[in-house]
């Protein structure tokens, strides 16, 4: 790769200003340093844009639809925006298929439409825009249309998380993981390819043969990196393998191959601190601050949670370390140091089980500081 960074309008100008007879004026304002700025300039814009071609070049540097055009070489295309899809609790047993409703959070506020009964007084509620935006929101929700002797309407659990549109890092990987691991037939990258296409999927771990040969167990966390919902596992479960017919090459999978589509257990990570604090500071003050620090911290262990171990395909391990927990507290304003710390009682990192067996994802527990 070229570097053109310092090819700027500024050094472009010097340049060329070097290059003319000192014996001219070639002072700012002079007619010499003038009408140069404006080659400077152009040259500059140049330069900019030969950058971009080149970037533009290769997978590793790509972007936007330069890198759309780059995945079509390894059959992938960019995952668009998915809508959320909610539980909606109602008064009435019975409302119209297509009714629309609207969430009360201010300039925020995003409106759901009605797509199919799950029980009385219980509807499939589909965000009318795509994102994660949709999964958001809990609690009541105003009618948009009329539906007479409806008293009270709310939104309730994600049955589908919402996903926005695929960044260029998670493409590039992708299609460099599909130039690699050449997905085919069943293999572990196919399933990862099929399973991963599929609206309100984040991310699976893939074990083979995990109950003898011919089986597969896929699990699955959602685009929120929360365990897939019962309902999500359903889809995949159809999509991949449909039940009563499992082996048969009904799904995606291939005959002979019956699959097992779940969802980790979830670990709650119990924190336990004292803080040294700034002056002018209460714990009252940075509890909320650090509880963020700590749920964050465990979303990215979540997001990694589908990593193989390096040289192993079908083998995973998910650890939540006690050094980068306390890390976590000390980068909020106001800490100055955090001694004593525990995860769950202990002074050990937390290992979680990830076996054919079971699969575990570590979330949020309380978080108890002392001053």
């Amino acid at each position: 790769m070229i570097d053109f960074s310092g090819k700027t309008y500024r050094t472009l100008l010097e340049a060329m200003l070097a290059k003319a007879p000192n014996s001219l004026d070639k002072r700012e304002g002079s007619m010499i340093q003038t009408a140069l700025g404006a080659g400077a300039y152009a040259l500059e814009d140049f330069y900019l844009d030969l950058n971009k071609v080149q970037q533009g070049g290769s997978i590793q540097h790509a972007a936007g639809e330069d890198l759309d055009n780059w995945a079509v070489i390894a059959n992938v295309e960019r995952y668009p925006a998915s809508p959320a899809v909610r539980l909606g609790v109602f008064s009435l047993d019975t409302i119209p298929i297509g009714a629309r409703f609207s969430t009360i959070d201010g300039g925020d506020s995003v409106n759901f439409v009605a797509t199919s009964q799950e029980g009385p007084g219980r509807y499939r509620l589909t965000c009318e825009t795509p994102g994660v935006i949709g999964s958001s929101y809990t609690g009541p929700i105003l009618p948009i249309t009329t539906i007479q002797g409806l008293t009270s309407a709310e939104i309730t659990d994600i049955l589908v998380p919402g996903d926005d549109t695929e960044t260029d890092d998670a493409l590039r990987e992708r299609v460099i993981s599909a130039l690699r691991e050449r997905p085919f037939g069943g293999n572990v990258a196919d399933y990862k390819r099929v399973v991963r296409a599929i609206d309100g999927v984040g991310d699976l771990q893939v074990y083979p043969t995990w109950d003898g040969g011919g089986t597969v167990k896929l699990s699955i966390i959602g685009a929120d990196w929360m365990p897939a919902s019962a309902q999500l596992v359903e889809t995949v479960q159809i999509a991949v393998d449909p039940p009563p017919n499992q082996g048969l090459g009904y799904g995606a999978a291939p005959i002979g191959a019956k699959v097992t589509v779940t969802a980790p257990e979830t670990v709650a990570v119990h924190v336990s601190a004292a803080l040294t604090m700034r002056a002018g500071y209460e714990l009252e003050q940075l509890r909320p601050l650090v509880e963020q620090a700590v749920a964050g911290y465990l979303l990215s262990v979540r997001k990694d949670w589908a990593q193989p171990e390096a040289g192993r395909l079908t083998s995973y391990s998910c650890w939540v370390y006690l050094a980068r927990v306390i890390s976590a507290i000390l980068q909020v304003p106001g800490v100055v140091n955090a001694a004593g710390v525990t995860l769950n009682g202990g002074t050990e990192d937390l290992q979680l089980i990830e076996t054919g067996q079971t699969q575990q994802v570590p979330v949020p527990g309380e978080v108890a500081l002392r001053g």
